[in-house]
């Protein structure tokens, strides 16, 4: 029974689901292996080395995902790249080009957690003020979602240059919620404001790539998109990004009066 649900689920979907369950160092074995450049090469040997830990722990990582060797997880892996990455033209059809978004908003879908969904409109719900953040091509993502929770009369306004964003600090208090999308969730200038709003005891839900970063650590709830390893990677995630905020409003309109 335990391996059918392996074989249904994606490898993304198992990770997201699990992922808490993991110790400290089970995690950090699941996230260089994330992070890995071409999963084809990495050995078991590789990951003891490089983080200082056990061949055991890292087969026990594997195992708490439902996979009952490294090599098994690894080929899960591979097999989700496969199907991902068909062999590109220099010029894809529209077939193919329908298929890759088809793919990776599947998996995105997959990965969508009913449960931190639910708790994210209870936030925004219950709170005074939405900070809706976002830089570069996410702050498009942002824009519209702001606009959205204005025409359902939330108290919210969007930031998205890095002037006003940090005068988020300066005013955010207790309860507020920041609400940020990025797709790398490293911008150390963005993070530095969520730390002081986090200080402040405000919220911070983020909407962010599933590779490990340092937004989604800061998070009071996280929401991970799949973002596929190819060209133009970063236009296909901020149509994920879209697709998680468009899941929030829809779940957050079941929770409220209708708005005429």
């Amino acid at each position: 029974m335990k391996w059918s649900i392996v074989k249904l689920a994606t490898i993304y979907q198992i990770i997201n689901q699990h992922y808490e369950k993991l110790s400290e160092a089970e995690q950090g074995v699941i996230d260089y292996i994330l992070a890995f450049s071409d999963i084809q090469k990495l050995k078991l040997k590789d990951i003891s080395d490089e983080l200082y830990v056990s061949n055991t722990t890292v087969i026990r990582a594997c195992k708490k995902l439902g996979y009952t060797t490294f090599n098994d997880l690894k080929y899960a892996f591979l097999k989700e790249i496969e199907t991902a990455n068909p062999t590109e033209k220099k010029q894809s059809d529209f077939q193919e080009i329908v298929g890759n978004v088809k793919s990776e908003m599947l998996r995105t879908l997959d990965m969508a957690d009913e449960k931190k969904i639910n708790q994210v409109c209870e936030l925004l719900i219950g709170t005074r003020r939405i900070f809706c953040v976002g830089v570069g091509s996410s702050s498009e993502v942002a824009s519209e979602f702001n606009r959205k929770l204005k025409l359902i009369d939330f108290w919210s306004n969007e930031y998205s240059d890095k002037f006003s964003i940090e005068r988020i600090a300066r005013i955010v208090s207790k309860g507020d919620i920041l609400l940020v999308f990025s797709l790398n969730g490293n911008d150390e200038e963005v993070n530095e404001v969520v730390i002081k709003a986090k200080n402040s005891q405000a919220h911070i839900i983020s909407v962010t790539t599933m590779n490990p970063n340092a937004l989604s650590r800061l998070s009071t709830i996280s929401l991970q998109v799949y973002n596929n390893p190819v060209h133009r990677k970063k236009l296909r995630s901020r149509l994920m990004l879209y697709t998680v905020s468009n899941l929030i409003f829809e779940q957050l309109l079941t929770k409220i009066p209708s708005v005429e």
